[in-house]
């Protein structure tokens, strides 16, 4: 059982490969060509931030929720415009779901259903709860990006290269583990313990908030499987903005700040995760 499990997580990873490379090399030129303009558009949205943010926070890349969450460090974007970038931002769920055809229809209301929570949740909280701006030297520290970016073809293919490996990674030690439990304790029992129903949106957003790919990993490929239901694949997705989270928590905004916005974004991905696992 244990080679039948292996050769199928081998070949489930390698058969995306291809496709995965094409849409990150696509995602990694974005990013190089539009970290810059980001930050200075996010600087002068004003309270149209959210706005803003939950728009850009859907360009498939690796840094927005990181850039985002220095600039909020320094001040530089509210509260709201913050929050709606962590959930309109999934990680690597975008290029999965392209990579693979199964995802590929469920793609585009993933994006709308985020887009839409997102400036919801953001202009809320910024009524709410609005925070002052207050600029200070340190907020002009440079942006941490995950990818080297010096706009060169190779440059972006090496970047590209390196976190397809990185995903393929997670996916195959995901996939092995799912077909060894599988194959242990069946199916069914496996779905009994990823309690469906009611409580499934609050697990998977829990899930999500884990600062790294392998959540929005875990969770597309938990759905594509049709493990979870889209409603809680929405949930966690929305909790899931990689390492914009230890930015965020790596700043001088103070422990409440940080958890007024942390549960913004989790009320926000499951209350939206349950309403469209009842929907559908």
């Amino acid at each position: 059982m244990f080679w039948d499990a292996l050769l199928d997580a081998v070949i489930d990873s390698l058969k995306i490969a291809p496709f995965l490379l094409v849409t990150l090399f696509l995602m990694e030129y974005i990013e190089h060509r539009a970290a810059g303009r980001f930050e200075r558009a996010m600087q002068r949205a004003g309270r149209f931030g959210p706005l803003l943010g939950g728009a850009l926070g859907l360009v498939p890349q690796c840094g927005f929720s990181a850039a985002c969450a220095q600039l909020f460090n320094g001040g530089l974007v509210t509260a709201g415009t913050l929050a709606a970038v962590f959930l309109s931002t999934s990680d690597e769920a975008v290029p999965l779901l392209i990579a693979n055809p199964a995802g590929i229809s469920s793609l585009w209301k993933l994006l709308v259903i985020k887009f839409l929570m997102a400036i919801v949740a953001g202009l809320l909280l910024d009524t709410i709860w609005p925070i002052r701006k207050q600029q200070s030297a340190w907020a002009a520290v440079e942006t941490p990006h995950h990818c080297d970016s010096d706009g060169r073809f190779m440059s972006i293919l090496w970047a590209a290269i390196r976190r397809m490996l990185s995903i393929l990674l997670f996916l195959f030690i995901i996939t092995l583990s799912l077909n060894l439990i599988i194959g242990f304790i069946g199916e069914e029992r496996f779905a009994a313990l990823l309690l469906p129903g009611f409580f499934q949106p609050f697990i998977a957003a829990l899930i999500g908030f884990i600062p790294n790919c392998a959540s929005s990993v875990l969770i597309t490929q938990l759905y594509l499987d049709g493990m979870i239901s889209f409603g809680s694949a929405v949930a966690g997705l929305g909790t899931a903005s990689g390492i914009g989270l230890i930015v965020l928590l790596r700043g001088k905004r103070g422990a409440r700040t940080c958890a007024t916005i942390l549960a913004t974004v989790f009320v926000a991905a499951v209350l939206t995760g349950l309403l469209f696992q009842w929907l559908m």
